[in-house]
Order: structure tokens, then C-alpha cells, then sequence
């Protein structure tokens, strides 16, 4: 009996072992498993930064960043976000459409007549009501700095062959042949149409089929999918599985969607898994669309980056790694201040009757040329786009003096006490950050927090949560060496008998902090008493305080006297 249980076990364990070793019926025989790609966890997508996100595409003109959209696409919520892998907001565009059609359900980026566009897909349509309502909307990428822009958007009115109504959460863009190519969500077999990409269309456009996603047996429902910039590599995937289609030479893609795709083994299912974005042809990004707090996962191809051999559409992708637009990273002023940028402006704080800041120091990315005329900056990249900008420099008069500690809970008025690009959030207070990445210090004034302070000579500042290292700077000048910023709060005797404006910069290498709480003193302390060199001093613990005694003189931890 023994014998049979253990024969029985290992025909099951040898069938398991089988089944494993390929992939999911797809036209009536099993895929085989792509086993070049590992699957790593980046990030968070927090629902309170977009919540439900349906579709993501990483951008072309500032890479290292995620454009991605929501579920929801009616009145404030029609806007796409730039973000990081690892799920940190960096700006907001709110996108106006003439059309107003909700039910987005996927982005793309992609090159045309050598500018870059953002594609966004209103292309659902669960209840089958719109037939002939479909529409692509299409706007040059902005540059991603920070802050909320608005931007108009074209749109592509189109309709499916069999004029029928089709329920679709799939836009791809191909920038070898400037084609649209979109996959049906059917609960069994899926389909994939393309449509040429033109600025000039007028009226309604049909789309053409292109062939028919396997048989619908194990691969239906497509939530999402995305084309390598060089059009090497197509991904379609559902909640399941991810399948990938690889050009051969200079094929029409339409050609590559007909032949057997492989399955990506990496992928584990993700629950509403509707968004895939390559950043090049080794490496996409997924998450999920949901309420709630998500993963947002990486996948990496081990294997070198291959480029296609046709030669005859080279004009249209840009293949030279040097030829790039102008992208701004970091503006110090020379008060120390980090300026950001806000829309067209380049904006920098100053404390009132000091004088009025200049550009210190400036970072831009590799081959962008910067020049300076009066306040306006203009900058070009190697490929000859230019970015402008105008330097908004303004005076800020300090707060009134106040003995009282000020907890920072997002009140109006702490505007008049802080300058931060960065800003403040519930969970960090009065915020400065400094990421691992490239783009640590890009142009949002988020290593630094400026405060403008009255007269005083003692601050004492709490950070939140955690201890963080940082710089303090008065006045543009440096305050000392790097030191801790401490949840009990950190003293620093800075004896200043005029207003002043107190920089806390990030000395991070990565993580960020926050200021939660402040407190002046403007008496100067009596300090130690330093001539009764012959008289030891004790530091003495008395209900959670420190304080130093001296002979029959009692201090406390700041050096002033109290007995």
C-alpha cells in the first residue's frame, strides 16, 4: 500500500512538474515560458496620491518617471500624474478635453514627427452603450518639473469595423510606424485593431482588426499593455498572465501579433492588474487598480537590449542616446535657497530689506545648453527644444516673535513661516526628502525648508517621527556641521539679533523627515558660569529634564540659569 500511495505522489509531482515547465493554452497548445525577466517591488502607488489607477506610461521627455490616470475622469479627477517607480507624486496635469469622455482606461507615450506625445485612451465601456464613441486624446509631454499645469488636449473620434460597441482597456503606440494598436476586453476571445496616428484626422475614424488574441480559453479580458520605444517587444496582459510578441526585423507589427507569443513567467496575478508602461526594452512597470495602497512592481530582462535591424524608419525615433530635450534638475540661489519651479516661473524666497538673491549654482541633464538673460532663462536641449523660464524672486517679511511652540498641523498661516516647493502633508509636516535616485534633488525645493525668524537667540525644532540628518544655514551661510534633527528636538543657540531666515537642508542619503513643531527663546541665555573653572559641573536627570549643576547654581540643557 506503502509503494502505490508513493508511485501515485510522484506521477502527480512529475505531471505538476510538467505543466510548469509551459505556459497557458493559448490556440490549443500550451505557450512556452519566458524565463528572462525578474520580478522586484519598487513602490507604493498610495490611493490618497491616485487611487484606482487604470493606466501607466512612462515619460519620454524626463525619464525615470510614470505618467499614470485614474479610474475616475469626471470634472477635478480628469488630470494624469507624473511619479516616481517608487510611487512618489511630482506633478499634476489637468487635462481639458472638448469632448469631455470619461471611462479612461489606458496611456501611452510615444514620438511623431519628432515630438513627443501622451496618448490617453477613453476607450471603455462596460455597459456596450457608445458604438461610435470611442475617442484618443493626444498633447505634446511636458517637460515634468512640479506643482499643477493644465493642458488642452487634440482628440481621435473613432469606431470599430463591425460598428459594433466593444469594452476596451488596452492602448499601445508603436513609434516604428506610428500606429495605435488596441485590444479588446471580451470574456473569451480578444481582438487587437490599429489606427495610424495622424494630428489632421477629421470626423470619425474606423479602426482596422488585426487578428484575433489566441482562442480564449486561459487569455481573455486584456486589462492593459504597452510597445518597447524601439518597437521591439509588445506586452499584452490580463489579471493572470503577461504575453509577449517579439518583432522580427523590419515586420509590421501587425505581422508580430499573428505569430505565437511567449508567457512571462515573473508575472504573479495581481488583483484589477490593469497597467503595464515599458521604460525601455528590458524593464516595464505594473500595478493595480484598486482602493487601496499597492505594490508597484519592476520587471527586468537580464539579457543586453537589442534595437530593430530596419533602418528605414530611423528618422522617426530618435536613436542617438545624446540627442535629448533640456531638463532643469536644481537651482541653488545664492542665499542658499533651493528655487523650484512653478509653472513658467523659477520661484525663490528672500527675507525682506537683505539683498535681493541671485543664481548660484544651477544642475541641468547632460548636452542642455543654459543661458541667462535678465530674469528670464532659457534652456536647450541637444536635440534643439527650448524650455523658458522666468525668475520670480520675492521678499518675505519674518513672523512676529512668539515664546510659545508652534506645532505644525497645515494651518494657512504657517505659509508665513515656511517656504517649501516640497510642502506639508499630515504624515511628514513641514517636508524635505532626499531619494537614492538620479532625480533626488530635481528642480521642487524638496531638500530644503526655508523658515523666515524674528530676532531670537535659541530655536529649538522637533522633527517627526525619526531622527534626520541635516545642514542648517543662516542666512545663506552655513550653521555648523551636519547635524541630527531629534523628535525630542534639536537647540541651536543662534543668536541672532535681527530677522533671519534658517535653511534645513537634507544631508540624507536617502528617506526624508519633516519639521513638526518649533519653539523660540529671545532672552539670551546667562549662560554657565565659566570663571568657577574650579567648581565641577553635574548633569542631573529630574523628571525626564536635564539640567547641570554648578556649585549652587542650577542651568538648564541650553546653559540658562535658573537658581
Amino acid at each position: 500500500m506503502k509503494t502505490k500511495v508513493c508511485l501515485v505522489a510522484l506521477g502527480l509531482f512529475m505531471a505538476c512538474a510538467v505543466w510548469s515547465a509551459s505556459g497557458i493554452n493559448y490556440d490549443g497548445t500550451n505557450l512556452e515560458l519566458n524565463n528572462d525577466f525578474t520580478r522586484t517591488e519598487c513602490g507604493t502607488q498610495k490611493k490618497n496620491v491616485m487611487k484606482e489607477v487604470s493606466g501607466m506610461a512612462c515619460s519620454r521627455v524626463t525619464p525615470g518617471y510614470i505618467w499614470e490616470h485614474g479610474d475616475e475622469n469626471l470634472d477635478s479627477d480628469r488630470r494624469i500624474l507624473a511619479i516616481k517607480p517608487d510611487g512618489t507624486q511630482q506633478m499634476e496635469v489637468k487635462v481639458s478635453t472638448s469632448s469631455g469622455r470619461d471611462d479612461w482606461e489606458d496611456i501611452a507615450t510615444g514620438v511623431y514627427g519628432g515630438k513627443n506625445y501622451v496618448f490617453i485612451g477613453a476607450i471603455g465601456d462596460n455597459n456596450l452603450a457608445y458604438k461610435d464613441k470611442y475617442y484618443i486624446y493626444y498633447f505634446e509631454e511636458p517637460a515634468i518639473t512640479s506643482g499643477s499645469k493644465t493642458i488642452t488636449a487634440s482628440e481621435i473620434v473613432f469606431g470599430y469595423p463591425d460598428n459594433q460597441a466593444h469594452n476596451t482597456e488596452t492602448l499601445m503606440y508603436d513609434n516604428v510606424e506610428q500606429v495605435f494598436y488596441i485590444a479588446t476586453k471580451a470574456d473569451g476571445v480578444c481582438s487587437l485593431y490599429s489606427l495610424p496616428f495622424k494630428t489632421d484626422y477629421s470626423g470619425k475614424q474606423t479602426l482596422t482588426k488585426v487578428c484575433d488574441l489566441g482562442n480564449g480559453s486561459k487569455f481573455n479580458l486584456c486589462t492593459g499593455g504597452d510597445i518597447t520605444p524601439d518597437g521591439k517587444w509588445m506586452a499584452i496582459k490580463n489579471k493572470k498572465y503577461i504575453l509577449l510578441w517579439e518583432r522580427q526585423g523590419s515586420e509590421s507589427l501587425s505581422s508580430t501579433a499573428t505569430r505565437r507569443p511567449t508567457q512571462i513567467a515573473a508575472y504573479q496575478e495581481e488583483a484589477q492588474g490593469e497597467s503595464l508602461a515599458w521604460e525601455d526594452n528590458s524593464t516595464f512597470y505594473t500595478t493595480s487598480d484598486q482602493k487601496k495602497d499597492v505594490p508597484i512592481y519592476k520587471y527586468t530582462r537580464e539579457d543586453s537590449p537589442t534595437v530593430p535591424t530596419d533602418t528605414t524608419q530611423t528618422d522617426t525615433i530618435p536613436t542617438d542616446p545624446q540627442v535629448t530635450p533640456p531638463a532643469l534638475y536644481e537651482v541653488i540661489m545664492s542665499n542658499a535657497y533651493s528655487a523650484y519651479v512653478d509653472g513658467s516661473d523659477l520661484k525663490a524666497f528672500y527675507l525682506a530689506g537683505s539683498s535681493v538673491p541671485t543664481i548660484s549654482t544651477y544642475k541641468v541633464n547632460e548636452g542642455t545648453k543654459w543661458e541667462q538673460n535678465g530674469s528670464i532663462i532659457t534652456l536647450t536641449g541637444s536635440d534643439e527644444t527650448a524650455i523658458s523660464y522666468t525668475l520670480v524672486t520675492e521678499a518675505v517679511s519674518p513672523v512676529a516673535f512668539t515664546d510659545q511652540e508652534i506645532v505644525f498641523d497645515g494651518s494657512a498661516d504657517e505659509a508665513a513661516w515656511v517656504k517649501s516647493a516640497y510642502g506639508w502633508d499630515e504624515t511628514k509636516k513641514w517636508r524635505f526628502s532626499k531619494t537614492d535616485d538620479d532625480y533626488s534633488r530635481e528642480i521642487a525645493g524638496k531638500t530644503h525648508v526655508e523658515l523666515f525668524l524674528p530676532a531670537c537667540d535659541t530655536v529649538v525644532l522637533t522633527s517627526m517621527k525619526t531622527e534626520r540628518d541635516v545642514y542648517f544655514y543662516i542666512n545663506g551661510t552655513q550653521f555648523g556641521a551636519k547635524q541630527k534633527l531629534l523628535k525630542a528636538g534639536t537647540v541651536l543657540a543662534v543668536v541672532q539679533s535681527a530677522p533671519f531666515m534658517l535653511s534645513v537642508v537634507s544631508a540624507q542619503s536617502s528617506g526624508d523627515g519633516g519639521i513638526a513643531a518649533i519653539r523660540m527663546a529671545r532672552k539670551a541665555p546667562q549662560g554657565i558660569d565659566e570663571t568657577a573653572s574650579e567648581k565641577k559641573s553635574t548633569k542631573v536627570l529630574y523628571n525626564g529634564q536635564l539640567f547641570i549643576l554648578r556649585g549652587e547654581k542650577i542651568y538648564d540643557a541650553q546653559g540658562q540659569r535658573i537658581r
